[in-house]
């Protein structure tokens, strides 16, 4: 140990550091991926805290001024997933992105990290089968029945009469958005960010 100790006193500065390397490289890179790691969920966890609402665009094209326009009518901290693909279409080419993209909404949904669908009425019917959405009648009439009467005419219903959704097309930022069609958003169903998604009801009325 003495005489190890002794030789690598003599290395020069550039020899001292491919020493270190050679013999502790695994100890150096197990540290800096801990670090890493340890980082990502302080950022993850301080980055989650300070989000009101999670918004999934799916079957919808939206650029950063749709979601600029949302916050600021809002006055709310928006975390979006954009870009998601949900098909009937088996042979599509796009069927690995529409299996990814069902994937991510089902991990957001598991991590409660989703609070409002907007989408096209296949994406709304996808999401309402899959039991994600919430009647949104019965959630504003037992949390802001001011707002019924002004959302009633915009409801979406599914054969059983419930309203899963309502139509945005002419609301808000989608309005001179230019999409062709139809443009609809859904209230997932769970307990959180409850005044998030009120707040963005409002802001469309």
């Amino acid at each position: 140990m003495k005489e190890r100790f002794r030789t690598f006193k003599q290395l020069s500065a550039k020899q001292k550091l491919q020493y270190i390397w050679d013999y502790y490289k695994i100890h150096i890179i197990v540290t800096v991926v801990l670090i890493c790691a340890i980082f990502s969920i302080i950022k993850t966890v301080k980055h989650a805290g300070s989000v009101d609402l999670y918004v999934a665009y799916v079957n919808v094209a939206v650029d950063d001024a749709i979601n600029d326009d949302l916050a600021d009518r809002s006055g709310l901290i928006i975390s979006n997933y954009k870009d998601l693909l949900i098909t009937e279409d088996p042979s599509s080419e796009n069927l690995e992105y529409a299996y990814a993209s069902s994937m991510k909404l089902t991990s957001a949904l598991s991590a409660d990290r989703l609070d409002v669908i907007i989408g096209d009425s296949y994406a709304m019917s996808y999401a309402n089968g899959a039991e994600y959405l919430v009647n949104i009648e019965d959630f504003v009439e037992a949390n802001n029945p001011q707002l019924l009467d002004k959302l009633k005419p915009l409801f979406l219903l599914d054969d059983n009469g419930k309203a899963y959704a309502i139509d945005v097309s002419a609301l808000g930022p989608f309005a001179d958005a230019g999409y062709s069609e139809p443009i609809y958003l859904g209230i997932v169903a769970s307990d959180n960010h409850v005044d998030g998604k009120l707040t963005l009801l409002r802001e469309f009325m």
